[in-house]
């Protein structure tokens, strides 16, 4: 009897640890489930995140302030300008006008002189330009030049308004000109063409031309010490839409 006993009792104690260790597996086994859906879960959700920003990124690269004028890309026949005079007869686009003029405005009101010698062309003008230029090099081809569609201006130092030429390098050490590569941002606006990126822009440097893109594309760009090019090519490294 006593032995029949200790049988049922091991039988017992067998059994529950059996039901114990099935019970474990199965918590084991929903565990590693939930674990896979939970990882399946945020695996989607961050490719629909990954998803929805190069989405905003494709939105906000057809905006108008983010349009790419240069050697490869031509200037689209139906981009609509407003133009309104910033001062001395030289007009832009309407919706920078605003900002120009503030940034003008500031840098003199910081003891500078700054003054505005090209802004908005027409494509006329631009073949005449580039008609009666020595080095074509140097000009844009009718129809792919910034200035066609009145988001930029060439701003120089007041103080070499009398030189042959003022549109050089030297420009790059004159009191107004170091004040606006140092602010332009604020103001949503960039250097253009800076040094060292003619390969990637077509375009010599250029220490006096400022192209409008929006205060937050300008801060990213001007940070990170690139050119309109760069940013639009690789513009997920560096613009995170909210």
């Amino acid at each position: 009897m006593l032995i029949i006993i200790i049988v049922l009792i091991l039988a017992v104690f067998c059994g529950a640890i059996l039901v114990l260790h099935q019970v474990a597996t199965n918590d084991q086994i929903k565990e590693a489930k939930e674990e896979a859906e939970e990882a399946v879960r945020m695996q989607e959700e961050e490719e629909a995140r990954e998803q929805a920003k190069l989405d905003r990124i494709a939105e906000e690269k057809s905006q108008w302030y983010l349009l790419l004028v240069n050697e490869w890309n031509a200037m689209p026949d139906d981009f609509d300008i407003e133009l309104d005079e910033v001062e001395g007869g030289y007009e832009v686009d309407a919706r920078v006008k605003d900002a120009m003029k503030e940034m003008l405005s500031d840098c003199r009101d910081a003891g500078y002189s700054p003054q505005i010698i090209s802004s908005f062309r027409t494509r006329s003008t631009q073949q005449w330009l580039y008609d009666h230029t020595a080095n074509k090099s140097d000009t844009a081809i009718p129809g792919h030049s910034e200035h066609e569609c009145g988001l930029a201006a060439d701003i120089i130092d007041s103080s070499s308004a009398g030189w042959s030429d003022p549109l050089i390098d030297a420009q790059e050490d004159l009191p107004a000109q170091k004040w606006l590569m140092e602010h332009c941002q604020d103001y949503g606006f960039i250097l253009r063409y800076p040094k060292d990126k003619e390969d990637v822009t077509g375009i010599i440097y250029e220490p006096w031309h400022y192209r409008y893109v929006g205060k937050e594309h300008a801060a990213n760009i001007m940070s990170n010490g690139i050119c309109l090019e760069e940013y639009l090519r690789d513009m997920s490294n560096y613009y995170d839409p909210q």
